[in-house]
């Protein structure tokens, strides 16, 4: 049946049963009638529906539907009217089509081998397949030098590799690291039981206090990062010392709480750490940072402009460059 046909049964249909009277004997006739009437004007004006609106028919089929049934006559009228202006009147202008912009300087990935052997070139020759083992040997052993949280991930990326030798190499270096950090935090643990008080409780609270987060900052063991995280945070906490200030362990209680998504405790900690003697071109990239999960994106490029020297320093340089345009 074509759709002008089930237009005009359906109009000729809603008229006669708009006529009818409304004898309780008749309703459920009525229902069926009007249900089918209905049904009949929805298959028409569902066809009508303008493709900008980008709708699956069924859910057209079923909105009309439920105008039609549930307001006889005039439901049917007001979608005839309003699918007739959406359709041949109303025309909206076409949306401006996106252009394509670069990848920001620090997210640019090259596909050939970097320069020099640090993290970037370390990890084009490991990734290069091509390459004698020899050499990306030597790779893996640089991004081991290197240290911090992208070599951790490099290194855990390493152990995927194809080459059993190198994915050998990169198990073994990753447990040294986790080996190195967890000798230090028994070894301070083990000379806090021996003491009662005093000054030197406060430096090995300090020591577990960086140990553990060596242990977060350098994503080894994962599974237990909470874990190192409320150690270290304990620890931290327990080695101030009101009467010296030590701006480096203001900075890491800082840097816990801000891992922690606590954002004014962290900004607190930050600023506390800078009142005290905390290198500058340390606590900016955290107040940054700060500044942009705070969506204060005036404050942030602020930061930047405070310490034009950043931008050239490896890797924070090319974000703060970001920044300021």
């Amino acid at each position: 049946m074509s759709g002008t046909k089930q237009l005009i049964y359906g109009i000729f249909g809603e008229q006669s049963l708009g006529t009818d009277n409304h004898a309780l004997s008749i309703l459920i006739l009525f229902l069926a009638g009007h249900a089918i009437v209905s049904a009949l004007f929805s298959l028409a004006l569902a066809g009508m529906v303008p493709g900008r609106f980008d709708i699956r028919r069924r859910y057209a089929l079923i909105m009309i539907f439920s105008f039609i049934f549930f307001v006889p006559l005039l439901g049917a009228i007001g979608i005839f009217v309003i699918l007739i202006y959406f359709r041949y009147f109303q025309h909206f202008k076409e949306r401006t089509a996106f252009n394509t912009v670069s990848m920001p300087p620090f997210m640019v990935e090259s596909g050939g081998l970097a320069q020099g052997m640090g993290e970037g070139g370390a990890w084009s020759r490991l990734r290069t397949q091509s390459l004698p083992r020899s050499a990306r040997l030597k790779a893996l052993l640089a991004v081991n030098a290197g240290g911090g949280s992208n070599s951790s991930r490099l290194l855990q990326m390493a152990t995927s590799d194809s080459d059993d030798e190198i994915r050998l190499l990169a198990f073994k270096l990753n447990d040294q690291r986790e080996k190195i950090i967890g000798d230090a935090i028994s070894k301070a643990l083990h000379s806090l039981r021996e003491l009662d008080e005093g000054d030197e409780r406060r430096h090995l609270f300090r020591t577990l206090a960086f140990s553990y987060w060596e242990m977060v900052f350098n994503e080894l063991n994962s599974d237990l990062s909470n874990f190192f995280i409320e150690q270290s945070l304990q620890y931290a906490i327990q080695a101030q010392d009101p009467e010296v200030e030590d701006p480096s362990l203001l900075i890491l209680i800082g840097k816990i709480y801000l891992r922690k998504g606590n954002l004014q405790q962290a900004q607190e900690f930050i600023n506390m750490g800078l009142e005290r003697g905390a290198h500058r071109d340390r606590v900016i990239p955290y107040l940054a940072e700060l500044a942009y999960l705070k969506r204060d994106f005036t404050a942030l490029k602020q930061f930047f402009a405070d310490d034009p020297l950043l931008r050239y320093k490896p890797v924070i340089g090319q974000v703060a460059k970001f920044w300021m345009g």
